[in-house]
């Protein structure tokens, strides 16, 4: 995996399916920077990435293909898309893919949640701008906060077994959010992504093959 960019292919099994039509945690892929592009190309991405068997079963490692697909709201926004859902025949998984700019099981986009954790370093949550409720605010910093501990802790170990090791020493301590850019930034390749620091952390969290996301 040394210098390569990540793999669509590993997906695994979710604890539950609150929010989303499916058992099974969703894969996060670029398929657009916002809403707009897509829209208009979200469709062309997923089929090439099908087409070349890029996306496989974690059970059987077979390729899986086109099942159906769902509308999601974008709360903050009120926009509103379409998510395809892929489906392996053998095993019976489906997974939803989901473009970085959102977050498995939550309402509000992944840009909005980002901003309100970038925000509460600095700001009591009272005072963040965001469209949600405080108490929503609130629950994004606790549980998002953690699972960004998290995340930090699995892509060192994921970068470092790729042949890129993580200066600790390079890394300024601080706020949670803060490391986990620094560590981004010394992942093994360029990935594209939306611009979400989150979705980009998702993206390279579906490799680790671990249960785990952002």
């Amino acid at each position: 995996m040394k210098g390569k960019a990540p793999r669509t292919a590993n997906v695994y099994e979710a604890k539950n399916g609150d929010g989303e039509p499916s058992k099974n945690m969703p894969i996060i892929l670029f398929l657009g920077r916002d809403v707009k592009e897509y829209v208009s190309e979200s469709a062309t991405i997923i089929k090439r990435h099908i087409d070349d068997g890029n996306i496989r079963c974690a059970k059987c490692l077979r390729p899986m293909r086109t099942h159906s697909k769902y509308g999601r709201g974008i709360k903050e926004t009120g926009e509103r898309i379409i998510i395809i859902i892929v489906w392996c025949s053998k095993c019976r998984a489906w997974h939803a893919l989901l473009p970085d700019f959102l977050i498995g099981y939550k309402h509000y986009s992944g840009n909005e949640i980002e901003s309100v954790i970038i925000d509460s370093g600095a700001e009591p949550v009272s005072n963040i701008e965001t469209e949600a409720s405080e108490a929503t605010a609130r629950r994004w910093i606790k549980q998002v906060g953690t699972r960004v501990v998290q995340a930090v802790g699995i892509l060192k170990y994921l970068f470092g077994r790729a042949g890129q090791a993580v200066s600790e020493v390079a890394i300024d301590a601080g706020p949670a959010y803060s490391e986990l850019e620094q560590v981004l930034e010394m992942a093994p390749a360029p990935v594209k992504y939306s611009g979400n620091k989150l979705g980009l952390a998702n993206i390279w969290l579906g490799t680790s093959g671990t249960a785990a996301y952002i």
